[in-house]
């Protein structure tokens, strides 16, 4: 199969206004991985194993983060697509089925943290792509480069969480 692919490729190549003959082509097969299985149909992100072990799970223990700090930082980055997620306070607190304040409380409490960022825009957050995205690295780093370009009053996205749990180790 991959000969006649070869041979048919050749021919096109050759077929080309002003090409030169073509005396070999070579194709290398490699096949594809097998697609990752997880629950649900919104897809996955990748997430820092960093942040979850070193950082996520010392702030829960250490009670830095309430239950709905955590509820609503685990919406954000499971809803999150490229980084940016679109979704009003009202609308988090009815899916989380808790108070539209204590998603207000929480939302302050973790852009302090530099997990989220809120925008001027109402219900507009980005999730700090360094420890949470949906999209290839590709994305990731030119949405990284358009934030670090902006001048931010905190150092998102680059400092992460309370300063005795930020410095990995």
């Amino acid at each position: 199969m991959l000969d006649r692919f070869g041979e048919q490729l050749a021919v096109d190549i050759a077929a080309q206004p002003g090409a030169a003959s073509v005396e070999e082509v070579t194709v290398r097969f490699r096949p594809r991985r097998a697609a990752h299985d997880m629950a649900g149909s919104m897809g996955y992100s990748l997430t820092s194993n960093w942040f979850l072990a070193k950082v996520l799970a010392r702030c829960i223990v250490a009670h830095r983060l309430s239950p709905v700090e955590v509820a609503v930082l685990l919406h954000m980055m499971g809803s999150q697509d490229r980084g940016r997620i679109q979704q009003t306070q009202v609308e988090m607190a009815g899916e989380l089925g808790v108070a539209r304040s204590s998603v207000n409380s929480a939302i302050g409490r973790l852009c302090e943290l530099n997990y989220i960022r809120r925008h001027k825009k109402r219900g507009l957050y980005d999730v700090n792509p360094r420890l949470c995205f949906r999209g290839n690295g590709d994305e990731q780093n030119s949405v990284l480069a358009l934030v670090r370009a902006e001048e931010l009053a905190s150092d998102f996205p680059d400092t992460i969480g309370p300063d005795d749990f930020a410095h990995e180790s």
